[in-house]
């Protein structure tokens, strides 16, 4: 393998961790608003509300941007939905309900910890693939496996047979895909 090839490769893999953490954090968008209602004090509700738009903005960004690239046919080896996987999910999604949202500074450092391993076993596992955010705005995450390679793809409908074409465009560099929207309001956005 040329060194070229293993740059390339390396830079690959870093923009994948970087949206894979993207998805985590928008992924727990609806439990930054749900912390926003629960919370008494004024600060910590500006900032959960804060989290909130962010995540919904970031959200919108990632599939938008996608949108206005142009597309291309890509063939994936494997087309798999990975919503099965929505009961693990959903427990580490609902461990922070056990207490609500922090009050103090070891409550904060609690939930620092217990979102650090959130993105330990999010970003190499298929948890990542559930996202209720992305979910609430009429899109999932799938698997493809194009060349040998696991590959996101930001879609409406699972895509059809694995071995036709499919009208895709680039996500970040290459970390995944966004496939083309099948549905309102989002097939107008995609006309740019």
């Amino acid at each position: 393998m040329s060194d070229q090839s293993t740059v390339l490769d390396d830079q690959r893999l870093l923009a994948q961790k970087i949206m894979r953490t993207r998805l985590l954090f928008i992924s727990y968008t609806p439990l930054w608003a749900i912390f926003a209602i629960r919370t008494h004090g004024t600060a910590g509700q500006v900032t959960f509300w804060l989290l909130t738009g962010w995540g919904f903005l970031d959200a919108f960004r990632l599939i938008e941007a996608g949108l206005r690239r142009n597309t291309r046919e890509v063939q994936f080896d494997n087309i798999s939905d990975h919503s099965g996987y929505v009961s693990g999910y959903l427990a580490t999604y609902l461990l922070p309900f056990l207490s609500g949202p922090p009050v103090d500074l070891r409550g904060w450092l609690a939930y620092g910890v217990y979102f650090l391993v959130a993105w330990a076993v999010f970003i190499p596992s298929d948890l990542g693939l559930v996202n209720p955010t992305l979910y609430l705005l009429g899109w999932r995450l799938v698997e493809g496996t194009r060349r040998g390679r696991s590959e996101l793809i930001i879609c409406q409908d699972l895509p059809g047979r694995s071995s036709a074409k499919i009208p895709v465009a680039s996500l970040m560099g290459g970390a995944g895909w966004v496939h083309r929207p099948t549905r309102p309001p989002w097939t107008w956005v995609a006309r740019r």
